[in-house]
Formats: C-alpha cells, structure tokens, sequence
C-alpha cells in the first residue's frame, strides 16, 4: 500500500508540535495582568462609541494563546504558566492606541477559563475596550484537529465532518454568554471580538506543516467553520467581530517570509509550533486598531 508523503517525512516533527501544544493546554488556566508601555480588518457591527461612564484609555484583553504569544521573545515578568509575550497583539495594539493595558490572555484558555477570569475582579469595571479571541480550545477542537490531522486522512476528514461541528454549536453558546459578562463586568466598554489567522492555505500541499493536500483541505473546512461560529457570536451577543480569515489569506504558514503563523519549525524566539510569529502579532494589531480607532 502506497503511505502518503507526510506519513515518512514529517511524523516525527507533527508529533514535536503535538507534544508543545498539549503542554501548553494540560499546564496554563487563564489570568495575570499587565500594564502596557499595522491591512483593514473584516469587522461586523456594532462599533458604538465609547459612552461616557467608561475610562476610554483602560484596555482588558482576553484570549488564549494566540493572544498571548507563548514563545515570541520577550516574555512579560508575571507572564507565569501563561506565556504571555510582551510583543503580543493586545501590548501593541495598546502601544499603538496609547492604552493602559490588562493583560488576561493565557495560553490553554478556553471560554470557561475566561469566564472564570471575568468573575475574579481582575477586569476594571471601568475599561472603555475589552478584547476577546477565545473558542479554539474549547471541546479539545485545536488540538483533536492537529492530533487527527497527523494520523491519517481519515482520521482527519473524519473529525472535521463529524465530530467539529457539535463542537462549534457549543463553543458558539459559550462564547455568546462569555462576550455578555464582558458586557457586564465592564458595562460602559466596546467588547470586541477577534479571530484566528490561517495555519493552512486555500489550497495544496502545506509541507511547513507537515500535512498533505487532502488533509489541508480538511482543515481549511475546520479554520472556516470556527471563524463562522465566531461571527455567529458576534452577532448573537451584539458586539464587532474582526475575522482574521480575508486578512490573513497568504499569509499561512506555508507562506516562508510572509507567514503569520508557524509551522512545525518555529525559529528560536519567534513562536511555537501552529502559532503566531512576531509578525503575525504586528498584523493583527494593525487589523484590531484599525477596527477600534
């Protein structure tokens, strides 16, 4: 029987990101704050202003690792388990816009996580911008999806169409209720929500990725289907979505210099496997502030 081309080359390096990823899930829950010192985005409506009650300038941001940058060089002092990097999206986008940042982003943070955050009193009731980019993690989808897709393509097509989508149903709920206790934990703030860039391309082989062709189109489908349930969040709960999926169209982690994202050879400093690299931050707070201004 012929073994598809990934099956010699890249195991070893697929089993490599798998092993960083469950680390960073089994050891991190959500939390820890900091003070902060570039395409137009795809946003949804509403982008009411800022009412009056709220300190304009005080900025909460939320998420999970692709928020906080776990392996982007440096990493901030009370970063602890959650990898938060002092080059991530939210501390440049706070430079940017000259806020005063919360950082609660944390790598394995999934919408409960951060609900829990936003019960902890952590979250300035007076903030005028809270920022949330979660439900990757949630029902275990990114990483079943890495864990199916360097099996085999069965495996891979298998979870995508049948398993992923319940998954999304509830993660699409969770989401609408965490964007609503945003809503009431910083009652005069514009919550936004913020997608994903793109790992894969539309199309072909990715072999920085170390996933074949047909495997690829399996998680485009996956990518697609959780940026459509953001939205849906969006909508439902009455916030601005900024979808990272136009904006970040060549730039997957198959794209060499104008990658966004790694694939499973991150440079030293530069991100972790499957993640944003440095450059992919500076773009998607470019794509934020521009959403916000």
């Amino acid at each position: 029987m012929h073994t598809p081309p990934r099956r010699l080359g890249t195991i070893g390096s697929a089993v490599t990101a798998l092993s960083a990823l469950l680390v960073l899930v089994a050891g991190c829950s959500a939390g820890g704050s900091s003070d902060a010192a570039g395409p137009s985005p795809a946003t949804s409506s509403p982008t009411a202003p800022v009412p009056s009650s709220a300190d304009a300038s005080t900025y909460v941001a939320l998420g999970d690792s692709y928020t906080a940058g776990p392996g982007i060089a440096p990493e901030q002092a009370n970063a602890g388990l959650c990898g938060r990097s002092s080059a991530n999206w939210p501390t440049r986008l706070a430079a940017s816009l000259d806020l005063t940042l919360t950082d609660l982003s944390c790598s394995g943070a999934t919408t409960a996580d951060l609900s829990t955050t936003l019960g902890s009193g952590t979250v300035p009731a007076d903030a005028g911008l809270v920022t949330v980019s979660a439900g990757g993690n949630d029902g275990g989808l990114f990483l079943s999806l890495i864990q199916a897709c360097t099996v085999s393509a069965q495996q891979c097509s298998s979870y995508v169409d049948d398993e992923a989508p319940a998954i999304l149903e509830r993660t699409t709920g969770d989401l609408v209720s965490l964007l609503e206790k945003a809503g009431t934990t910083a009652p005069g703030a514009r919550v936004v929500l913020v997608g994903y860039p793109r790992i894969m391309p539309a199309s072909g082989t990715c072999e920085a990725a170390g996933i074949v062709a047909g495997d690829v189109t399996s998680v485009v489908t996956a990518e697609t289907a959780l940026d459509a349930a953001l939205a849906r969040a969006a909508e439902q709960a009455g916030v601005a979505y900024v979808s990272l999926r136009g904006p970040s169209e060549g730039h997957d982690a198959c794209a060499g210099d104008e990658a966004w994202t790694n694939g499973v050879s991150p440079k030293a400093g530069d991100g972790i496997v499957f993640h944003p690299t440095a450059r992919g931050m500076t773009a998607v707070a470019d794509l934020v502030a521009a959403a916000v201004r």
